[in-house]
């Protein structure tokens, strides 16, 4: 038999899970612009609420690039991107309230 390591340990996993963030943001981003563009909705508040997951797509392409995968990246996104997903009714209905 064959040792295979733990799926935390598999650099393997890690790549994909970066891929994953990468197309999904890329994803995300492309909704928004649609909802701006197709739906009028408000510029602002929807590139506001876009900006953390831009970040994060930048950031886990650019690791890609250099070859460079953390785990504790990989919390952060999944951290960001449930938090951006989770309020982001309320966040938009705020800005558009106070902006």
């Amino acid at each position: 038999m064959t040792d295979k390591p733990a799926p935390f340990r598999n650099p393997k996993n890690k790549l994909i899970i970066y891929k994953i963030t990468v197309i999904y943001a890329t994803f995300y981003i492309l909704t928004k612009l649609y909802s701006i563009f197709a739906e009028n909705q408000s510029v602002l508040p929807i590139l506001i609420i876009s900006l953390p997951l831009a970040i994060i797509g930048l950031i886990a392409w650019w690791q890609l690039k250099q070859n460079k995968t953390n785990w504790w990246f990989i919390a952060l996104s999944v951290i960001v991107i449930s938090a951006v997903r989770y309020f982001e009714v309320d966040w938009v209905w705020w800005l558009n309230q106070n902006l």
